[in-house]
Parts: structure tokens; sequence; C-alpha cells
């Protein structure tokens, strides 16, 4: 299990609970739902957003490719970023109170498919 993740599966939704170490935030996500972001992040040819296009940001800004998923609470979106950066990428996510929580994406990849349906 990826530090400050976890996860478990609670009929149609998964509850994530993610911490960064000084803070910690309960989400329930419906788990196709989550699945379906997961599986954009992957997806060849989904939308990626170059460096150039970021405003005010230096040419090294790292490539990355975004989804999102609706929450059933607290209510809102969870957004799902796969950051390719130098060495593992990462999977980033920000929840609707502003907080961003980052993983080495294989190995959140990895802990959260079990509890994903097929």
């Amino acid at each position: 299990m990826p530090l400050g993740i976890t996860a478990k599966r609670s009929g149609d939704a998964i509850e994530l609970t993610l911490s960064d170490g000084t803070a910690e935030e309960r989400l329930r996500v419906d788990a196709l739902e989550l699945a379906e972001a997961l599986a954009r992040l992957e997806a060849p040819g989904y939308p990626t957003m170059d460096p150039e296009e970021l405003e005010d940001e230096p040419d090294d800004v790292p490539n990355y490719t975004t989804a999102t998923a609706r929450l059933i609470e607290p209510e809102g979106l969870l957004t799902l970023r796969k950051v390719r950066v130098p060495g593992p990428d990462l999977l980033e996510f920000t929840t609707p109170a502003g907080s961003v929580y980052e993983f080495e994406w294989r190995a959140a990849l990895d802990y959260l498919r079990p509890l994903l349906p097929r």
C-alpha cells in the first residue's frame, strides 16, 4: 500500500482516505467512476497539457493528463492527474477542499486496481 492512501470497497463505492502526514481526508466515490477516470488517464490520445500551454509557468513544467470523478461524499469533483516527470510518474488527487495528494503512479494503481470493477 502506498504511504498516504487507504481504500476499501463498500458496495458500489470506494472509500478513500488520503493523508499527507499532517491532514487527512475521507472520500466516497462510485467505484465505476473512479475506474473510468483512471482508465482515461492511461488512454492513448487522451488530451494532455503541454508545458507551453500553461500560462506563467516555466518551460520545464511536467506534462500531465487530467480526469475527474464525481464524489458521493463530500459532494463535488475529485480531480485526478497522471503527472509525467523524470523518474516515476505520479498520481495526483485534488479534492473539493483544494487539497492535493501525490502518490507514485504504479504503486497507487496497483493498490487500487483490485478494488475497481473489471
